[in-house]
């Protein structure tokens, strides 16, 4: 087992949790915040969340939303013992654990079991980019072992009109919602996030309904930083964090 460290994350409506993770190699991101805050759950609502690695968004809502089921899925042994170990640590009794490998959940799961399938696959197409000496941050970036389309081929474990959310880069946009459609989900809600105002989106935030109709909402963009390097008033906001005369009566 590699040295792990055991680190806070708060999510505004959820509060505080703690993760533990490893030092080095594959540890959570912005990304994984980002697209917790972005997800709408229902209460009862049934959620999987494939390729979870230590369960931050999954810890996260299950948090937020104590009346809902979750199922975490971590393939990677030493990533998926981490999810056990955060799902104990935090006391949340709403989360399953499973260790499968993606390729292979639709032969454990029965079709049409989930309202919810959450998702931040791997960014980069196999053969293409930087090759990191990390395996486990290899694995996670480069979709070598699992490719886009056989992450939304997922959406048979989804119900009719349920709801597949992700984040994805935005250079691929385009591609990720022509797949999309092949596979019987049409985009729904969509937000792009830009690292500062004046820089070009660098993600997408994306909703996606399994046999929904034609016709999609954009969001407002998600600026992350203001041009000092700090965050902006609504990344503070997603944090957690109080922002000074915010709700304030004047």
């Amino acid at each position: 087992m590699k040295k792990t460290s055991a680190d806070t994350i708060s999510l505004r409506g959820a509060g505080i949790i703690t993760v533990i993770q490893p030092k080095k190699g594959h540890r959570f991101t912005l990304d994984s915040l980002l697209l917790a805050d972005f997800c709408r759950i229902r209460p009862r609502d049934r959620v999987i969340e494939p390729g979870s690695g230590t369960g931050i968004i999954s810890l996260l809502l299950a948090k937020k939303f104590p009346k809902t089921w979750f199922v975490a899925d971590e393939f990677d042994p030493q990533a998926y013992f981490l999810l056990c170990q955060n799902i104990l640590r935090n006391g949340l009794g709403n989360i399953v654990s499973v260790d499968r490998d993606i390729k292979y959940l639709n032969r454990v799961i029965a079709p049409n079991s989930f309202d919810v399938i959450i998702a931040n696959p791997p960014y980069v197409k196999f053969g293409t980019g930087r090759k990191s000496p990390v395996v486990e941050r290899q694995t996670a970036r480069h979709d070598q072992t699992a490719s886009l389309p056989l992450w939304l081929n997922l959406q048979v474990l989804l119900k009719n009109k349920g709801r597949y959310f992700l984040i994805f880069p935005a250079q691929r946009a385009t591609e990720l919602m022509s797949l999309l459609q092949n596979n019987k989900l049409e985009s729904k809600r969509l937000r792009f996030v830009h690292p500062r105002m004046n820089k070009p989106a660098s993600l997408i935030l994306l909703e996606a309904i399994k046999g929904g109709g034609m016709g999609m909402e954009i969001l407002p963009p998600l600026i992350v930083h203001e041009q000092n390097g700090g965050y902006t008033d609504e990344m503070k906001i997603i944090y957690g964090m109080k922002i000074p005369g915010a709700g304030e009566k004047s």
